[in-house]
Parts: C-alpha cells; structure tokens; sequence
C-alpha cells in the first residue's frame, strides 16, 4: 500500500516565489524591448547615457544628424561631449539633480571639435535633455532628443535676405529702364511705406500692459499709444497737447531723479537700465511702478526717442513679497529655537541655523557650502534625501514620520521629523530632534510594563485610593478578594463602607486618615468577616502615599498579601499549645496526689 505524500508547504513557496522572479524578470525584458523598439523606430534623433555619462544606446536619427555616434571614449560629460549635446557644465548638475534642460538653437559640425565628419557641414538642432528615474526616484539614465532645425533655419535666412534684395532691385534705376517700370517701382515703394506705416500703427493701438511714447528732440510728445491712459491716468490727447501732464503724474520723490535722467538721455541718446519710478494715478489715486526704456533714433529725418513705458507694479509687488519671504527665511534661518537648512537645487548646504546646530550637532563652520550628501552620507537610507528630492523636483511641501538617522557616528544618531517647503533657488527643511522624547516615551512604555507585571501578581493585592477613599485602581486578587461581598461585581468607583462591615471600615478609614494626614506609611493587619469564623479572610495591608509626578499626595496606595493560612496556622498552633499546656498541667496535678499518696504510706 503506498501511502500519498503530505503537502509541502516550504517547496510550494519556493516553487512561487521563483515562478514570481521569472515573471518579473519577463515583464522587464519586454518593457526594456519595447523602450529600444520605441527609440529605435523614432523619427527624432534619441541617445541614451548612464548617470555617468557614459554610452548606452542611440538611434538611426542621431546617427543621421550627428554621424556615428556617440564617438568611442566620450562621455557626455567632457568637454567634447557637452559641445556635440550643445549642453553648458552648470546644467548637468540640474539633469542629475532630476531637472529637465532645454538647449537653444546650437549649430553643429563634428570636425570643429575634432571628431570625424565632412568640414563645412553643419546642423542646426535643439537637444532636450530628460533624467530617467528608477522606481526609488533615483537618476539612472539620461536621455538626450535632438530636434532637427536646419532647414527651418536656412529658410528663415533666406527669408531675411529676400526683402533687402527685391527693395536694392526696385530702388537701382537703370539707364535704359522703361518709365512705366520706374513708376511702378515707386508706387511699390509707397504701398510698402504704407503698409509699414499701418503695422507700426496697429502695434501703437494693440499695446496693453505697456505704453510706446515717441519724443522730439526738445522733449515733446510726438505720438503715443492709447494704453498711456491705463498706465498714468492721462489719455494720449493730452499728453500729445501737454507734455508736462506725463511728468506730472510722477511721484513727487522721484520727479527730481526723472527729470535728471531726461537731461542725461538728450545727450547720451539712451535710457539707463532699470529706470524706474512711481506714478500716481490723478484719476483714481493709485500708485504704480513703470519702467522707462529707450533710445534715439531718426524719424523723418529728425532725432527722435523711441521708448517703452512699461507697468512694473506687479513686478515689483512680487519682488517685495519676494524679498519679504527671503527676510523671513533669513530671520528663521538665524532663529535659535528652530532647526533651519536651506540647499540649493545642488544640494549645497547654504544656511544653518543655530537651532539646527543644537538639534544636529553639526556646527554652521561644518556645514555650510558642503552638499548634505556630504554630512550625511545615509540621507538616502533614512529616507531624508527623498523628501528634499520630491521638494526640488515637484516644488511642493514634503512632511514625514519620524525617521532614524544612523550612519555608525554614535554622536549624530538621532530620530528626526523633518519637513521640508521650496524657496527659490532650492529648499528649505525643519528638523526636530525628538530622541530625547523617544527615550521619554520607551521609558513609560518600560514604566508600564513593570507596573502592569506588578498589577498582575497573582498573589498580591494592589488598590488605589482617591484623597475621597474611593477606589480608582485595583488589580484582580484586589477585586476578588475586596469586592467578595459584592458577588463579582468591580469595587473601582465604591468606598470601604460599602464593601465591610462597620467594625473592619472603621479599622481602615482609621489608618487611611493617618496615611493622608502624617503623609506616612502605615501597616494593619485585618479580617474579611468574622475573625472567629473559619471563612474569615485576614490580610496584611501597607498603606502608603500615592504621589503624583510633582511629589503631590493625590491618593492612597494599598499593597497587601492574603495570609489567611497564616493566622490558621498560628491559631492550630496556639490551640495546640493550650491544649499542651493544660495536659502538662492535669499531669503535674496527678504527679502531685501521687507524691503525697506516697508520702503517707511512707510513713
């Protein structure tokens, strides 16, 4: 008879677990597959490089635009490399910080920087650079996509050159041209002045959010597009009337400074950068920020200024509010209560508070200018770096649990809640050290459990007492034995009177007004019932202060044992010794008759 085997669980499991891997490692095969059939098959020209820089897969499109590539011993990150990706060093620290990077327009020809190819062609392209992330948000690879622009660029040249050589044709007579070809040339001209003359009008009328001013050269307004009424409050009739209403409108501490640079630009020709000033709206009372930019040029054979006056309140509203908030980071960042870190997007350490100093144990001297990588070396572990990491790239606020930091340092080992936000240029993170809190709370989880290991000795009889002698607390042989008149029910919330008889609750009200008086321990010994009653439980009872944290007497702590066999035993003893000594006693009577029997038969 054979008998069948049992299952087994173990090789079941194992049998799982690898049908599981292989499964896994099928479904990365055909997604990677599917991500080098999609780069092989793409029209754009795509490379593909490892977080080093180095190598891993480019298309038929990039081999196209930008000959074999990628060169045997190049790495993106050289110098050679960095001018064929049409990249700067300043952003590969972005793309490996997890940014994206956008190139401009960058003409291309492989022998200018040594590598094989045919002199004097070149391309134009665009490259658009994508750090790839693995499931932990990691840099793994780097992705560059070539946008192809050479022929648009070669159009927009030809297009640019086009207009100069058909006007130098229509304005070149010849000796022997036809008057009727001269005049149609002419009318061309003027058709092409008017048509000039309408889209510069049309820009003039279209303007919103700016203002376009022309002035004479004596510092009158020629022309000005309607928006200088949104701008000043003044319409463009008056202006055009008055020119002094446009300074009128100026800030009366700035109309010195502006009237100063109006004299400078007569002679210079061209507005300072950054000329700015207030302007007061005469209609509505507001005030507002505009900048003024210009230069001479000629109109109608006369000198002229060109220039743009431009609303800049929201401008400057947000680099106050801008300023602001870098006030209230520096301010926080000095603060000695508050642990402050600020990184850039490099992740270079670039403020350090005195609070952070106190909660780290790293000096502002160690830190600041160092990455954070640096300082920590298992920011990743802890899982810090990926609240930084998810910050810089989604520019949103990360909070945590609390989370460990150990690298072997003993000294720097601590639990942190960390939160971080975004600032400009990078991100800023609050630490709180909670270890000592942590010890605090292991502690009275320790505290606890001793306190529950006391509270569940079976042999002892533990009870609390408010200052008003009710119980509050008592652990099972407590209630059994306490509460044996109450038929099971619990004694928490009852006073000794109407637990006991009158006798035994006169007995402990007694000694609990001495404990709560004298503030002392005190020691009774008493029975449950009727002490001549075989059913009768005596116990020994403690009675001490309960103290709260502060040493304050809040109640009564009643620690006592059941020595009931106790005082049965002394009790069988003493009546064992009575009867001893009574039958000791009715011996020595009869020794005593038998002595004088004998006395008097002696004689």
């Amino acid at each position: 008879m054979i008998i069948p085997r049992g299952r087994d669980t173990r090789r079941e499991v194992e049998e799982q677990a690898a049908f599981e891997e292989a499964e896994r490692r099928r479904a990365e095969l055909r997604a990677a597959a599917t991500f080098d059939s999609f780069i092989d098959s793409s029209p754009v020209a795509i490379e593909l490089f490892d977080s080093d820089g180095r190598p891993i897969r480019s298309n038929k499109a990039a081999e196209r635009l930008l000959g074999k590539v990628p060169p045997p011993g190049i790495t993106l990150f050289e110098e050679r490399g960095l001018k064929r990706a049409g990249l700067l060093e300043p952003q590969v620290k972005r793309i490996l910080a997890g940014a994206r990077v956008e190139t401009p327009p960058t003409w291309y020809d492989p022998t200018e920087i040594g590598l094989p190819g045919v002199p004097g062609r070149k391309v134009c392209f665009r490259a658009t650079v994508f750090p790839l992330f693995d499931a932990e948000g990691n840099v793994t690879r780097i992705a560059v996509l070539h946008e192809d622009l050479t022929e648009l660029k070669r159009l927009e040249e030809s297009a640019r050159e086009a207009p100069v050589a058909s006007v130098a044709e229509a304005t070149t007579p010849a000796s022997n041209a036809d008057p009727c070809d001269i005049e149609f040339a002419r009318r061309k001209l003027e058709a092409a002045l008017r048509d000039s003359e309408e889209r510069y009008r049309s820009l003039i009328e279209s303007a919103r959010g700016h203002a376009i001013i022309r002035f004479a050269e004596d510092g009158r307004i020629i022309a000005a597009s309607p928006s200088i009424q949104d701008i000043t409050g003044v319409s463009r009739e008056t202006v055009i009337t008055d020119s002094s209403a446009l300074f009128a409108q100026v800030h009366p501490d700035d109309i010195a400074r502006v009237r100063e640079v109006e004299a400078q630009v007569r002679r210079t020709g061209q507005y300072p950068p950054n000329h700015r000033f207030r302007i007061v709206n005469k209609s509505s009372g507001a005030q507002s920020w505009v900048e003024m930019r210009g230069a001479v040029c000629t109109f109608a054979s006369r000198r002229t200024f060109e220039v743009i006056l431009l609303d800049i309140t929201v401008l400057k509203q947000t680099q106050e509010l801008i300023q602001e908030h870098e006030a209230s980071i520096a301010t926080l960042a000095a603060s000695a209560a508050d642990a402050v870190v600020t990184i850039d997007k490099d992740w270079v350490v670039t403020a350090w508070s005195p609070g952070a100093e106190q909660e780290t144990r790293f000096s502002a001297n160690e830190t600041l200018g160092r990455r954070l990588w640096d300082i920590y070396p298992d920011l990743e572990k802890s899982g810090i770096a990926l609240l930084f990491r998810r910050t810089l790239l989604e520019r949103a606020p990360q909070h945590s649990k609390e989370l460990f930091y150990q690298d072997g340092r003993e000294k720097y080992a601590a639990w942190f809640a960390v939160s971080t936000y975004p600032i400009p240029g990078g991100a800023l993170g609050i630490f709180r050290n909670v270890t000592q809190r942590r010890k605090v709370e292991q502690a009275w989880r320790d505290t606890e459990s001793r306190l529950r290991a006391l509270m569940d000795n079976p042999t002892a009889v533990i009870a609390l007492k408010d200052k008003s002698l009710r119980y509050v607390a008592a652990n099972v042989p407590a209630q059994r034995l306490l509460g044996s008149s109450l038929g099971g029910t619990s004694i928490i919330g009852k006073t000794d009177a109407e637990l006991f008889p009158s006798a035994v609750t006169g007995l402990l009200s007694s000694h609990d007004r001495q404990v709560l008086e004298r503030n002392e321990s005190v020691t009774v010994e008493l029975a449950l019932g009727d002490p001549k009653s075989d059913l009768a439980v005596w116990l020994h009872l403690t009675k001490q202060p309960w103290r709260d944290a502060a040493g304050t007497v809040i109640g009564i702590l009643d620690l006592g044992f059941d020595i009931t066999r106790m005082v049965r035993a002394i009790q069988e003893l003493t009546r064992r010794r009575d009867y001893v000594e009574k039958l000791l006693a009715e011996q020595a009577q009869t020794l005593n008759r038998a002595q004088a029997e004998l006395s008097r038969w002696a004689r």
